[in-house]
């Protein structure tokens, strides 16, 4: 039982290095050569131009808070009665255009961040792909 061993791994040898030399040695095939298509850059001008926008309706809402809450206080200390009802209506109008600068500057804001960050155009080329050549076959679907 002792002499199987160096048997067995001689054998194995033998069988190993015959097997090695009989083999056809192959050249190394080139690589295909797989091109890069890389999608004409984008113009990111709109959603650059909304979110300046946005930001700059969002520093005049706090421009025109600060005027509307001057104006308030001129009418809580006003005396006469045509300057009271002048002046609380000009806060009251003050105080919307605030408003709605404040939150059409946050949506404009959303629309360039949106525009920038989230939204992907569809490619312009195909959906589908064929390519065929003689050694090898392909199929590219998009979604």
């Amino acid at each position: 039982m002792g002499r199987t061993g160096p048997a067995l791994a001689a054998s194995l040898a033998v069988i190993l290095v015959a097997t090695a030399a009989c083999t056809e040695v192959r050249a190394a095939e080139p690589f295909p050569e797989v091109t890069d298509v890389t999608p004409a850059p984008r113009s990111h001008r709109w959603a650059y131009v909304s979110m300046v926008a946005g930001v700059g309706l969002v520093g005049a809402s706090f421009v025109v808070s600060r005027r509307a809450d001057d104006t308030y206080r001129d009418y809580l200390a006003a005396t006469e009665p045509h300057t009271i009802g002048r002046l609380y209506d000009r806060a009251v109008l003050q105080d919307r255009i605030a408003s709605s600068s404040l939150l059409t500057g946050e949506a404009l804001f959303a629309l360039g961040v949106y525009l920038r960050f989230i939204r992907h155009p569809a490619p312009s080329s195909s959906r589908t792909g064929l390519l065929l050549t003689p050694s090898s076959c392909a199929l590219s679907l998009r979604f």
